[in-house]
């Protein structure tokens, strides 16, 4: 409006202090015409810019800050009430600013915005200000995009199939890619599970997938036992659902030792070799010894080529505190063959493992039987005593809790003397073990000196079920022949004998022991000799006194202790008679029971020399206990060669020399002597095979 001039001045005095929100242009002149023109005060809000594109941030951190300038353009103090971040995603950023409560005209002030964003994808928000400017409240647009890796797994399962126990299946691959915008971070790869140590991986991934990219885990199979084995890869990452998992699966398979498929001989079925059994006869191993001497005793036997283990899983007689074992853990918790004790089989498991671990088989007597007629009855009464379905139910827990390991050959009976009360018990035991477990091998020890008729002092497993008249259970897999000298030769023929037919093939499971008043060191090695060459192709089990009892106080020989036992002369015999016999092939031997091999010279009674050859006419093996005492007549026909020449060695028993003797014409006749009076083993071989020298080499 405009004022006239004798007015004016008064006039725009009141109007400066009444109103105060009012510009009066013109005010306070003096002369002139015309009039003032009044104008209002007021604050401006300007945003630069008007909005911010924070770009691509990882997923959980946060951007360099991005800043808005907010000015005042107008001619009066700006008031500013809130500055807040409002929108759909409005938890993604965050904002500090310089602005305080008001800004003067013609001021600014600062707003920083930083991006935090939550998830992937795009992300958007507002900076919301309100203030008393025309137009409040005002915004800045924000916007962002969350980036993040995204993990892809491909197989999520592995599964290897059938695999020999302690053999490395071929590698398979996981391919980990990152198909996300930003970088994968990896913090572990793992195998855990059921099965651990039967997977291994190896992996070229790093500490992180680049975006975009992948890495590869090669991931391979070595199971320990028989049977299902299951694990599981784990990939820990910095993705939301971290860690992921790929399955593992795998069946092991296979055993140490088995039958052939034609039944006649011992295998290895992860090897796919022939076995001779190089056995010892450490009874009281699970009971008698701490974890820390088991280990020295298994590192021995292993190095001698040792690969059985005669063992009994319970005993209430022989060891220290029966039937306790070290750690006072017993058997059962309740009466014999009920409530088995965690602990005392946890202990159990874990020296079969070691065993296991050493490439040995063990031979573990489930219950040893005993008998009255020698005082120690073991078990005997307690299997009389127990029902069918206790002992049956017995053989089913051993068979469920062991049927995996690739180690085992089960052993019933053990002085068990042949009456059919006996036998149905030990019957229940076998029924349930083959129902649970059909993957190991089952054999029974009878009684060699129970008074039966004409088996007194000889009696094989399948003698004990002649002498029954009965039939031999389906679930019986070796025949174990039990004999002491002088009846080894005899009761070694008769358990060959009885292969024929089908029937199942013999062991020497059991002969006088090393230490034995009744026999020398050398007397033992040579009683191996005798039962090998005469019938028991499959091996024998050895024995010390020392050892089989590792000194148990009841028994008298404490005052050997067992440690220097381990490299008697009846241990390096046994150590080199299973090197001699795995350098040949002993699966296919036949005793020269009508001596058209060896043909004269061969002595008799302690003197008496045996020979064996192999069905295939390859290898001719006599021993000659007494040395050069005695010269032997070998039939050279019984060679088989494409080029009608045998070669020929003598292989020395105590120390596992062999000495290169000639060749020779595969015709007519050749006497050997041997080279002194020790005992001595000559060894005849078709030239043409190019076999190495006895006992170097072999399965």
């Amino acid at each position: 409006m405009t004022l006239r001039n004798g007015s004016s001045a008064s006039l725009c005095r009141l109007l400066e202090v009444v109103v105060g929100l009012i510009f009066v242009s013109g005010c306070g002149g003096s002369g002139g015409g015309g009039g003032s023109t009044l104008q209002l005060l007021e604050p401006n809000v300007s945003l630069s810019p008007s909005s911010l594109a924070l770009g691509n941030q990882a997923v959980g951190s946060t951007s360099a800050p991005q800043t808005v300038t907010l000015s005042n353009t107008g001619n009066a103090a700006l008031s500013l009430s809130s500055i807040v971040i409002t929108g759909a995603n409005a938890g993604d950023f965050a904002q500090t600013n310089t602005c305080g409560n008001s800004v003067g005209a013609g001021g600014s002030c600062t707003i920083s915005v930083m991006f935090t964003p939550t998830a992937s994808g795009s992300r958007a928000a507002s900076v919301t200000i309100a203030d008393n400017a025309a137009g409040s409240p005002q915004t800045v647009g924000l916007s962002g995009v969350g980036v993040a890796p995204v993990i892809s797994i491909s197989p999520m399962s592995l599964a290897f199939g059938n695999q020999p126990v302690g053999t490395k299946s071929a590698a398979q691959t996981v391919t980990v890619s990152n198909t996300g915008s930003t970088s994968l971070s990896l913090a572990s790869i793992t195998i855990t599970g059921a099965n651990p140590g039967d997977f291994a991986q190896s992996d070229n991934c790093g500490s992180a997938v680049a975006a975009g990219g992948n890495c590869t885990i090669n991931v391979t199979f070595t199971p320990t036992m028989d049977g299902p084995r299951n694990a599981a890869i784990i990939v820990t990452t910095d993705v939301t659902g971290s860690p992921q998992t790929v399955a593992l699966t795998g069946t092991g398979t296979g055993q140490f030792m088995t039958l052939s498929p034609n039944k006649t001989h011992l295998v290895n079925t992860i090897t796919n070799t022939p076995v001779f059994i190089t056995g010892d006869a450490p009874q009281v191993l699970f009971t008698q010894l701490d974890n820390a001497d088991v280990e020295p005793y298994l590192a021995d036997r292993a190095s001698r080529g040792f690969n059985a283990l005669w063992v009994l899983v319970i005993d209430n007689v022989d060891q220290a505190n029966a039937p306790e074992d070290y750690y006072g853990n017993v058997p059962f918790d309740g009466p014999d063959f009920t409530n088995e004790d965690a602990a005392y089989w946890a202990h159990i498991d874990y020296v079969l493992g070691r065993i296991e671990a050493y490439g040995m088989t063990a031979f573990m007597s489930a219950a040893f039987v005993g008998t009255p007629q020698f005082v120690t009855s073991y078990y005997y009464n307690s299997l009389l005593d127990s029902s069918d379905a206790t002992m049956t139910a017995y053989g089913q827990w051993l068979g469920n809790r062991y049927k995996n390991y690739p180690n085992i050959v089960w052993v019933l009976g053990g002085d068990a003397p042949a009456t059919s009360a006996i036998y149905s018990k030990l019957a229940d035991i076998g029924n349930g073990l083959q129902s649970a477990d059909p993957n190991h091998l089952i054999t029974l020890e009878a009684c060699r000196e129970c008074s039966q008729g004409s088996n007194l002092g000889q009696q094989s497993t399948l003698e004990a079920y002649t002498y029954l008249g009965e039939s031999v259970p389906s679930f019986m897999g070796l025949n174990w022949a039990y004999a002491k000298d002088p009846n080894v030769i005899s009761e070694c023929r008769g358990a060959y004998a009885s292969t024929s037919g089908g029937a199942i093939p013999p062991l020497m499971g059991e002969d006088t022991y090393e230490l034995d008043s009744s026999v020398t060191s050398a007397q033992v090695r040579t009683e191996g000799y005798w039962e090998v060459l005469s019938g028991c192709y499959l091996g024998r089990l050895f024995g010390n006194d020392a050892i089989w009892t590792f000194n148990a106080p009841q028994f008298n020989n404490s005052s050997t202790p067992w440690q220097i036992q381990l490299d008697s002369t009846g241990s390096v015999g046994q150590e080199t008679m299973g090197a001699l016999f795995r350098s040949r092939e002993h699966w296919l031997l036949v005793p020269d029971i009508n001596r058209s091999v060896l043909t004269a010279g061969y002595g008799s009674g302690a003197t008496i020399s045996v020979a064996a050859r192999t069905s295939d006419g390859q290898t001719i093996i006599a021993y000659v206990p007494n040395g050069n005492a005695a010269t032997i007549t070998i039939n050279m026909t019984k060679i088989t060669s494409a080029i009608d020449t045998a070669k020929c060695w003598w292989f020395n028993p105590s120390t596992g020399a062999a000495t290169l003797i000639g060749t020779f014409a595969t015709s007519g006749t050749q006497n050997y002597t041997p080279p002194d009076s020790n005992d001595w083993v000559l060894v005849i071989d078709d030239a043409n095979a190019n076999l190495p020298a006895p006992g170097s080499a072999g399965s």
